[in-house]
């Protein structure tokens, strides 16, 4: 009887350290699931006054507006107006494509945003509009997340811009309308300050 007890003791611990180890295995595999992908520069727009980079993890319909500012930004006299709309509807199209994004910290828009308030504007985004994205680091989320197809610009004036220190008689304010592939409830329509510093527009306000 003894000896049953003491065989049936050893096959209970085989079992246990067999289960310990096919655990650990499983984990350690999907650590390496799937490697971090190396973002890549596809292209970027290098002026005196300009610095953009376009990364390959984009979508489509970025890219082809990077295109756009490039095409502006690199002419002999630059129409500042359209700037200011590329500028708004590259950070519209980035910010609320929510598919791309790998985890709720990987906040769209942020080449756009003003220095000074990137941190506060990644704390906001990350409590609100982005607080539920579920993490796709391994590849396998299945949730269903919101991608722009299509931005406008309905309206756009030149104001004089007050925010906190920040002040320009000559700033912009711009009204962008928004399509996604699917109707998922999130915002359709969105109004952009923006302000110079130097030559290059920054976003200061987002509504």
């Amino acid at each position: 009887m003894k000896k049953t007890k003491k065989i049936l003791a050893i096959i209970l611990l085989l079992i246990s350290i067999i289960s310990f180890v096919a655990g650990y295995i499983t984990l350690k595999n999907k650590d390496k699931k799937k490697p971090v992908e190396e973002v890549k520069t596809v292209d970027n727009i290098k002026t005196k006054e300009f610095d953009y980079v376009l990364y390959d993890n984009k979508s489509d319909l970025y890219k082809d507006y990077f295109g756009k500012l490039k095409d502006e930004l690199t002419k002999e006299e630059i129409n500042e107006e359209e700037y200011a709309k590329l500028v708004s509807e590259l950070f519209v199209i980035d910010f609320y494509s929510l598919i791309d994004k790998k985890t709720n910290t990987d906040i769209g828009g942020l080449d756009f945003i003003y220095e000074s308030m990137k941190e506060n504007f990644v704390l906001k985004a990350s409590d609100t509009i982005y607080k539920y994205v579920e993490s796709n680091v391994y590849g396998d989320r299945t949730q269903t997340l919101p991608k722009v197809t299509e931005v406008s610009t309905t309206s756009i004036i030149k104001k004089n811009v007050t925010i906190k220190d920040l002040q320009d008689p000559n700033g912009y304010v711009a009204t962008i309308s928004i399509k996604y592939d699917k109707d998922l409830k999130y915002p359709t329509s969105t109004t952009i300050t923006l302000v110079h510093k130097d030559k290059k527009l920054y976003i200061v306000e987002v509504k």
